[in-house]
């Protein structure tokens, strides 16, 4: 019984000393943001195919994100809800156009503040998409393991980095270790904070999209 309470003491003790990291550093971002507006075109840059707009209170942490069409009506608004207590996100809620609640995700995480697992929700609250994920020394996320309703896996990303800690390479596997895609990211134009204005998307060594970003800060 002692050595049970030992345990139960000790488990609650590390979580209550788990290292918290804030959105903007878990997105490798830099700078006192308070807004980040993205936008998204064809490869050759002549069709707006989305724009983003993402909030960021002065903690650093992400409070909503909404999705546009290129004639700016809303398809889609994410809310983000944290714990007063530590600031760690307890889950995102997305909605439809019309309001309606479409997946609830909600995280775990690791000593080091990764978040580490993640599970989604229908909006009847069925599990029915959990991910799974492992990092590198520096942080960075190299393995995203996806498994189904049932726990089956039927996807795993690989992740690869440069010095500065862009994501540059993503490979996608199937259940059965097939390469299906690799997605692979060219970064131009940073801006004063460094952080990075335009990305070239490629899949399968194909150019796909181009991702542009506009910051404001605090």
């Amino acid at each position: 019984m002692k050595l049970l309470l030992t345990i139960l003491f000790l488990l609650c003790t590390l979580n209550a000393f788990t290292q918290v990291k804030a959105d903007l550093e878990r997105q490798k971002l830099k700078g006192e943001i308070k807004k980040i507006t993205e936008k998204e075109f064809n490869a050759t840059e002549d069709s707006l195919m989305w724009v983003s707009i993402s909030n960021f209170n002065d903690t650093g942490n992400e409070i909503d994100f909404y999705t546009y069409s290129p004639d700016n009506q809303l398809l889609s608004k994410s809310v983000f809800n944290y714990n007063d207590s530590n600031g760690k996100l307890i889950d995102v809620k997305r909605y439809k156009a019309d309001g309606s609640l479409n997946v609830r995700t909600t995280y775990k995480y690791d000593m080091k503040g990764n978040q580490v697992e993640e599970n989604n929700y229908d909006p009847q609250n069925i599990l029915f998409m959990t991910a799974k994920s492992r990092y590198d020394m520096k942080g960075n996320q190299v393995v995203k393991d996806c498994l189904n309703e049932f726990g089956i896996l039927y996807l795993k990303t690989n992740y690869q980095y440069d010095k500065k800690g862009h994501n540059i390479e993503e490979k996608e596997y199937d259940s059965h270790h097939g390469l299906k895609f690799t997605t692979s990211y060219e970064y131009q134009n940073t801006d004063k904070n460094g952080n990075w204005r335009k990305r070239i998307t490629y899949k399968n060594d194909n150019q796909y999209t181009v991702t542009t970003r506009e910051f404001e800060y605090y």
